[in-house]
């Protein structure tokens, strides 16, 4: 009679995580370390090597590798994502990768430079994450926690879609390109994005505790910290940040920077030089993470931020950022985010600082777990 229960692994299974993880980006560089803790939680023993366009360390101090090298790769499965990765404005991520604040992205030589970039460093396909053959020879693919910009649907697109044994989406949007590209429904899986699940969401007090004493050290503020971030992709160049704070003048404010790569970081510590706020940047990701706990308010225009400060019960403002409101749709318990114009940032500002708003983080936890467990199922690995 045959035992129903699954073969014990002897050994851990060797894979192979490719992303963007080592781009100046705070929320990119969360995902390495939140799939292991999810490769934990659903009881995987793993040894994972982490790959992306540009060499560097993971925020645990791993190695990530030149996409490059992935070609020689010993892996059992090979899992791309986290991130807003499928995507096919190659040159774009070439500009990001490169530094290129956002308002000086113009000119051909610029161009001419980024197309270089990308053929040194990124693989040949339509896509810099969806190359024309196998990451590794042999291991079956898995997408895992994606955004979908607009889908390519040509013939090179939906080849390179084709060869994916599953999916774990963030957006019913992007389901529906994948779906539309020809993938099987059956391998589709729509959850919320995985930084749902991440470890410090579920010590709430404690990364508040430690975000007020970050505040205190930094910038001596006491009370309850406005947290401003904005980001010029998103619509909002140095003129429009410098004009929303200066509308916050008599709040404690802070902007924030998540990086570097689109030029964020000098944006926003020239616009808070210009008014006279205070300033954080260059903070460690943990330290962001309590941060974005412990503030009064937050706003921003970044899905992750929003994320995680939503996920700890602070008040998040968002100038209706369409990325946001789809994957929070996709949590079975969403964390509140509102919808702010520029004209009432002020007014609704004064208004949140300081609630806190009841949230148990732990369904969509649960539910970033059993995507992982879907996708790695597909692949064959569990």
């Amino acid at each position: 009679m045959l035992s129903a229960e699954p073969p014990v692994r002897t050994a851990a299974v060797r894979l192979a995580q490719v992303g963007d993880y080592s781009v100046s980006n705070w929320g990119d560089q969360l995902y390495p370390g939140v799939t292991g803790h999810l490769l934990s939680r659903i009881g995987l023993q793993a040894d994972v090597e982490h790959f992306a366009p540009l060499a560097g360390t993971t925020l645990s101090g791993e190695p990530i590798r030149p996409l490059r090298q992935i070609r020689h790769a010993d892996a059992a499965a090979v899992l791309v994502g986290g991130g807003d990765l499928v995507r096919f404005d190659t040159t774009t991520v070439a500009l990001d990768h490169m530094a290129i604040p956002q308002a000086q992205r113009h000119g051909r030589l610029l161009r001419l430079r980024a197309e270089w970039f990308a053929r040194r460093h990124f693989l040949a396909g339509p896509g810099v994450w969806l190359p024309h053959d196998d990451w590794v020879p042999g291991a079956p693919t898995v997408l895992v926690s994606v955004g979908a910009r607009r889908m390519a649907h040509n013939a090179q697109a939906r080849a390179a879609v084709s060869r994916v044994k599953g999916v774990w989406v963030r957006t019913s949007h992007a389901a529906q390109q994948f779906e539309a590209a020809g993938v099987d429904p059956g391998r589709v899986v729509l959850a919320p994005d995985m930084i749902f699940a991440h470890p410090a969401l579920a010590n709430q007090e404690g990364a508040a505790r430690r975000g007020r004493e970050i505040v205190r050290n930094r910038l001596g503020v006491e009370e309850p910290l406005v947290v401003f971030h904005a980001a010029a992709f998103h619509g909002w160049p140095e003129a429009r940040v410098e004009a929303a704070l200066r509308s916050l003048a008599g709040l404690p404010v802070a902007v924030l920077s998540l990086g570097a790569y689109s030029g964020e970081d000098r944006a926003l510590a020239a616009a808070a030089h210009r008014t006279g706020t205070h300033a954080l940047i260059g903070l460690e990701a943990s330290e962001i993470i309590c941060v974005l706990a412990a503030a009064g308010v937050v706003f921003t225009t970044s899905m992750h931020a929003a994320i995680v400060a939503g996920s700890f019960g602070t008040p998040v403002l968002t100038p209706g950022v369409a990325k946001t409101a789809e994957a929070f749709a996709a949590c079975p318990v969403p964390p509140r985010v509102e919808g702010v114009s520029d004209e009432d940032l002020a007014a609704t500002v004064r208004a949140r600082r300081g609630e806190r708003i009841r949230h148990d983080p732990a369904p969509n936890a649960a539910a970033a777990t059993e995507a992982m467990t879907s996708v790695l199922g597909l692949a064959g690995v569990l």
